[in-house]
C-alpha cells in the first residue's frame, strides 16, 4: 500500500481537485484506490457526490473519535464503496472538533498512520488522502501517514510561502520517526497563455528542480462542472483536456520517486529579525531577485528558505533590504571580481 497525501497551507491551490482526480485516475488505472477526506470543510466529500450522507455515517472524524472517547467499531463502516475501484471515506465539519482535541493527546499526529496499519486496508494499492489549508494535526496525520506529499501550487507567488514550512515538518518527521517522505510539486489551474504564468513557471523550476512534475494541470470549467455534479472528471467528461492532465500526472507521479540522488535539498537561514525582506541569490539560480528566491520570516527573526540543487559548487549571498551580505554561519568565501567576498557551499 502506498500513501499519497495531497497537502498545502494554502487554500484556493486546488487541493481537492487533485486528490479526487488522482484517485480516480488511479482506479482507472486498473488500483484499487482508497480516498480519504481529512478536510472538514468536506470538499472532497461534496465532489464525490456525498454531502447529504456524510452525516448519516460514520467519517474521517469517527478515526479521531475512537481514539477521544474510546469507542470501537468495525473498520469497515468507514469505508463507501458503491464504485469498483475507488472507494472513499468522507468527512464534515466534526473533523473541526478533531483538530482542536488533537492538541492536547500524546501522538495525536500518528492516529491516522495507527489506523491505516489495519489490516483491513491491506486490499488498497493505493490511499490518497486530501487535507486542510493548514498545518495544523489533521494535516500532520495526513503527512506522518505518507509514503509521498504533492503540492499543488496555483499561479500565485504566495504558493511559494509554504514550501519551507512544509519541509521543515518533514524533516521533523523524520527526526521522530526515520522516515522522510517524497516531496513532489505541481503546477495547478495553469494557464499558459499569461506571461506572468510562464515567468512564475521558470522560477518554480528554478527551485524546485525534479520535484516539479512536469505535467501541468490546466484549468478548466469541467473540472467545476465535475466536482458540482459530485463526479471525478473520469466520469463526468473522460475525453475533456483535464481527465488528460491528470491521467499523465498521475503516471508521472507513480515514476518519481526514482530522482537521480545528485539532487540534494539545501536550507538557507540567516537571523535578521529587523530586516523587511531577504532573498538569497547566487549560481544556482542565476543571481536573479524573483519572489521564488524569497526567504520566509520565522517567529524567532530568522529568515528560511529551501532550494533543491544538484551537487556541485555554488557561490551565494543573501540580499537583505537591497544590502548584500554573506552568510554568517558559512565560514566558507571566496573573493569574487567586484573585491569583496561570496560564501560558497559545495556538496
Amino acid at each position: 500500500m502506498r500513501i499519497i497525501s495531497v497537502a498545502n497551507q494554502k487554500g484556493g491551490c486546488g487541493k481537492t481537485t487533485v486528490a479526487v482526480n488522482m484517485a480516480a485516475a488511479l482506479s482507472r488505472l486498473g488500483s484499487k484506490t482508497l480516498l480519504i477526506d481529512m478536510d472538514p470543510q468536506a470538499h472532497a466529500t461534496y465532489a464525490m457526490g456525498y454531502t447529504e450522507r456524510s452525516s448519516e455515517r460514520r467519517t474521517s472524524y469517527d478515526i479521531f473519535r475512537s481514539h477521544f472517547d474510546n469507542i470501537q467499531f468495525p473498520t469497515e463502516e468507514l469505508v463507501i464503496n458503491d464504485r469498483e475501484l475507488l472507494h472513499f471515506i468522507p468527512a464534515n465539519m466534526m473533523l473541526s472538533a478533531a483538530e482542536i482535541n488533537l492538541g492536547g493527546m500524546n501522538g495525536a499526529a500518528a492516529i491516522l498512520s495507527n489506523t491505516l496499519k489495519d489490516p483491513f486496508f491491506d486490499q488498497y494499492e493505493y490511499v490518497i488522502i486530501d487535507s486542510p489549508p493548514s498545518f495544523g494535526f489533521l494535516t500532520l496525520n495526513a503527512m506522518y501517514s505518507a509514503d509521498t506529499i504533492i503540492v499543488p501550487m496555483d499561479l500565485s507567488y504566495f504558493s511559494f510561502n509554504g514550501i519551507n514550512s512544509l519541509y521543515r515538518v518533514t524533516g521533523l518527521l523524520e527526526e521522530e520517526t526515520g522516515r522522510r517522505p517524497g516531496v513532489f510539486f505541481v503546477l495547478n489551474i495553469y494557464d499558459q497563455r499569461t506571461r506572468f504564468a510562464r515567468q512564475l513557471e521558470t522560477d518554480a523550476k528554478n527551485k524546485l528542480g525534479p520535484y516539479l512534475l512536469e505535467t501541468r494541470i490546466r484549468g478548466s470549467v469541467r473540472i467545476k462542472e465535475a466536482a458540482k455534479n459530485g463526479k471525478t472528471i473520469f466520469e463526468y467528461d473522460p475525453k475533456c483536456s483535464s481527465a488528460l492532465d491528470f491521467y499523465n500526472m498521475t503516471s508521472e507521479l507513480l515514476t518519481a520517486e526514482k530522482i537521480r540522488h545528485d539532487i540534494l535539498m539545501k536550507e538557507f537561514m540567516l537571523h535578521a529579525p529587523k530586516a523587511g525582506k531577504v532573498y538569497v541569490l547566487g549560481d544556482f539560480n542565476g543571481w536573479e531577485k524573483t519572489e521564488a528566491n524569497r526567504l520566509n520570516k520565522l517567529e524567532n527573526g530568522t529568515w528560511s528558505a529551501h532550494f533543491n540543487l544538484k551537487r556541485g559548487k555554488y557561490r551565494y549571498k543573501f540580499l537583505v533590504d537591497d544590502n548584500w551580505t554573506y552568510d554568517p554561519e558559512n565560514p566558507k568565501r571566496e573573493q569574487n571580481i567586484f573585491g569583496t567576498v561570496d560564501s560558497v557551499i559545495e556538496f
